[in-house]
């Protein structure tokens, strides 16, 4: 099978007839289909188990709330996709975007260093919310910025055997999705592609509006984020930036200056230079964000 298609939900029932009839009017049907139920209330796995299709398969996962990583790590053991695509409940694909991704990866799938296409999001077919410098080459991803037009967000497909699961931590519900590229990034590239397959509309009650405050909320997974954007391939200005969040994230844990510094070994002196500039944050965010 090509292409698994990974959809985590949370209180989408009203949502998720679009996302399925976009699935429905893919020209290469060689896709499988997971939904992922993230313990909603509205009865949202109902809504998809209902749904009647024999052109792909469609699996519906139930799992407890426990944030949209969670979800995803719950579709892991399930997929037979050689590749992975992650399909918000609330967005769509064009007709021709799985087509699209198997003569992407058609090409680049020889080249064993590529371990991500990636395609652009749009709120149209002629609007990305984004664009890169430099199409179809192979950039580490960790040092590769993306001009912001609405958001930074693209559509990645990735080779399904780089899917680490995400880290949970106890009482967390929220990890970036960058934990997994940024993972992906220290062993191998990414190639953009200059072509909009998936078609997005950002609600006010969606995880990408939330921003701050849900790594503030959730001030372990933001360490972790940040500990992996502090790696050695990244630029200078960047991994200081980074560890001065992994610092304030710190604060907001509640842990001590010895345990942000020792939690983990990496990079620790450049935390400690960056302590300070971290604490500088955390009381300006504090009052905002923290209580």
């Amino acid at each position: 099978m090509l292409l698994t298609i990974i959809t985590p939900v949370y209180n989408r029932a009203s949502l998720l007839k679009n996302c399925f009839d976009s699935l429905c009017r893919q020209t290469d049907r060689d896709f499988e289909w997971i939904i992922v139920d993230d313990g909603s209330t509205d009865g949202s796995a109902d809504t998809a188990e209902a749904f009647c299709c024999d052109l792909f398969p469609i699996r519906v996962l139930r799992k407890e709330n426990g944030g949209k990583h969670t979800a995803i790590n719950a579709a892991i053991p399930h997929i037979r996709g050689k590749y992975v695509l992650f399909l918000d409940s609330d967005d769509t694909l064009t007709e021709d975007a799985v087509r699209r991704v198997r003569a992407a990866w058609e090409q680049y799938a020889p080249t064993k260093q590529v371990g991500i296409v990636t395609f652009l999001k749009g709120t149209d077919r002629e609007h990305p919310v984004c664009t890169v410098e430099d199409y179809d080459t192979p950039v580490d991803i960790l040092r590769y910025p993306r001009r912001r037009i609405e958001r930074t967000d693209c559509c990645e497909v990735l080779r399904a055997e780089l899917l680490l699961p995400f880290p949970e931590f106890p009482g967390e519900r929220f990890l970036a999705e960058c934990a997994l590229w940024n993972r992906i990034a220290r062993t191998h590239k990414c190639v953009y592609r200059n072509e909009i397959l998936y078609l997005c509309e950002y609600r006010p009650d969606g995880l990408t509006g939330a921003g701050r405050s849900l790594r503030i909320r959730n001030p372990l997974g933001g360490m972790f984020t940040s500990e992996l954007r502090i790696h050695a391939n990244n630029t200078p200005p960047q991994r200081v930036k980074y560890a001065m969040l992994y610092c304030c994230y710190g604060f907001f844990a509640g842990l001590s200056v010895r345990q942000i510094l020792c939690r983990d070994p990496g990079n620790r002196w450049l935390k400690a230079f960056c302590l300070l500039p971290g604490f500088a944050l955390y009381l300006r965010w504090k009052p905002h964000h923290g209580g």
